[in-house]
């Protein structure tokens, strides 16, 4: 019997193209990857439905310290914005300059994360060994010891984190299931007899937080909410429905994403997801395919957080930095990507971002690797200098796994983008092409122009890609231009039978 062939013109909506998976346990199940972009949905739907944005660049602030130090912690207050570097406490105005430096002299922590949290009147600082307490009007930082406030004879040493809920400072009391509450509106005073146990699991209390009013307490396996019901010696007490068995799996990996509280949690059965707390639930927000890729690292205690609104989208970032990783969740759709600084040889690296504070009306974030702070700005198309790179990697294309030809691949972007000079006058976005599920892509990628600045009418387009049972492509681009990509991409198909 004659084969028979005929040919037909197929348009491929974006979502039979693009999808929300990442590549994790097989590259035959997903090939999927976002790498520094993300989804929005165009509820108008004027030309799409479902558009690809670049994520925004680092746009410098200011820098804190001497330069190279990481910032250990920061936090925006009234008027200034407070930040730990190296064994310096900084206080900077809201123009970026530092106006005081201050020695943290009451040990020798120097690395490492810490916490810091304020009321009306002061702020303190923890940092795993001691106490701080800073007194903007007088310009004061003193270790929180019995010799500079007698009344602080309850105060936790060791503590990692500390909170300010309904007035009162509360830190963890390290090693134990307890925490200490100062007295209200008084970081100077804390009662020998003002401490509760976290004690519906028999595990440790390892960080404290809050959120709408409520007290957080983070233990390894389960999680606690509690209420200030006016008590005496401390005011909280559990609200003991709203206990959860998911625990804390890396201290730092908090940031709090508009009414919620985004963290690596510590499954009740082994393994870790990435949680998000919101009001009394908390539930999984990763998928399993980035809790695969979760198991594969060596190491996760030190994964670190941030968030920030790209437009409408509140996005929580969590980076590994022993695995060298960075992803990023947009709440508003609930969808993961991944994001990077620079390039690298290697699969990833991590983003720059590592930590986060709303100051002055901007959402800082600091470095990891030095005392830089940013904000993220959709009109900065680098990471401080830095190239971002693009990375768009579709769902598998199939034709019921009969062979067929692309003669024609059409992506519809926002062009006449490029620069005035430099990298990026005639931006250029390259197609990949795999033929085996993504696991080998055909070589040299193939480039198409995007077009110089105020050429509007370019086509982004590629031709003959060849036949196969199956197409992945994967589309990159490094020039430092606005990255916009619609909900259309036409191919031409020959089918085989």
């Amino acid at each position: 019997m004659p084969r028979i062939r005929f040919r037909e013109l197929t348009a491929i909506k974006v979502n039979a193209v693009f999808g929300a998976g990442i590549a994790g346990k097989s590259y035959v199940v997903t090939r999927e990857r976002r790498l520094n972009c993300y989804y929005e949905n165009r509820e108008d739907g004027d030309k799409a439905k479902i558009v690809l944005y670049g994520t925004p660049g680092m746009k410098y602030f200011t820098v804190v310290g001497p330069g190279s130090p990481a910032i250990r912690g920061m936090l925006g207050s009234t008027g200034f914005l407070a930040v730990v570097v190296a064994g310096y406490f900084y206080q900077v105005n809201t123009v970026g300059n530092t106006v005081l430096t201050l020695p943290m002299n009451a040990s020798n922590s120097t690395i490492g994360p810490v916490s810091l949290a304020q009321n009306p009147t002061t702020l303190i600082v923890v940092d795993g060994a001691a106490g701080y307490l800073f007194s903007p009007n007088g310009g004061t930082l003193k270790s929180i010891t019995v010799a500079n406030y007698s009344n602080s004879g309850g105060f936790p040493v060791g503590a990692k984190t500390i909170t300010n809920c309904s007035g009162f400072f509360v830190c963890e009391i390290p090693g134990t299931q307890e925490f200490a509450v100062s007295n209200l509106n008084d970081g100077t005073t804390w009662g020998a007899l003002a401490f509760a146990s976290a004690n519906q699991y028999a595990d440790i209390l390892l960080a404290v937080d809050s959120l709408i009013g409520n007290l957080v307490l983070f233990s390894s396996t389960h999680m606690e909410f509690w209420q200030n019901v006016g008590g005496v010696p401390q005011p909280f007490a559990p609200i003991l429905a709203a206990t959860t068995e998911w625990g804390l799996a890396a201290i730092f990996s908090r940031a709090h994403v508009d009414s919620s509280i985004c963290f690596l949690g510590q499954s009740p059965q082994g393994g870790v997801s990435v949680c998000q707390a919101s009001g009394y639930e908390v539930k999984p927000i990763s998928t399993p395919d980035l809790d695969y890729i979760f198991s594969t690292f060596s190491f996760v205690n030190d994964a670190t957080g941030l968030a920030y609104r790209a437009d409408k989208h509140p996005m929580y970032q969590i980076s590994f930095p022993t695995a060298g990783r960075s992803f990023l969740y947009d709440c508003s759709t609930g969808i993961w990507s991944e994001t990077q600084s620079g390039l690298t040889s290697a699969y990833s690296q991590r983003h720059i971002g590592n930590l986060s504070t709303l100051f002055n009306g901007k959402q800082l974030i600091s470095d990891y690797s030095n005392g830089n702070l940013y904000t993220a700005d959709p009109g900065t198309f680098t990471d401080n200098g830095q190239i971002i790179k693009r990375e768009i990697i579709t769902k598998h294309q199939l034709e019921s796994f009969n062979v067929f030809s692309i003669d024609e691949l059409y992506v519809d972007m926002e062009t006449g983008v490029g620069t005035l000079s430099g990298q990026g006058m005639n931006p250029q976005i390259s197609l990949s092409v795999s033929k085996d599920n993504g696991r080998t892509w055909l070589d040299p990628p193939l480039s198409s122009a995007i077009g110089p600045i105020g050429q509007f009418q370019n086509r982004v387009i590629w031709r003959r890609l060849g036949s196969s049972r199956q197409f992945t492509f994967k589309l990159n681009m490094t020039d430092p231009v606005k990255f916009v990509l619609t909900n259309e991409a036409d191919s031409r198909r020959q089918r085989t039978q």
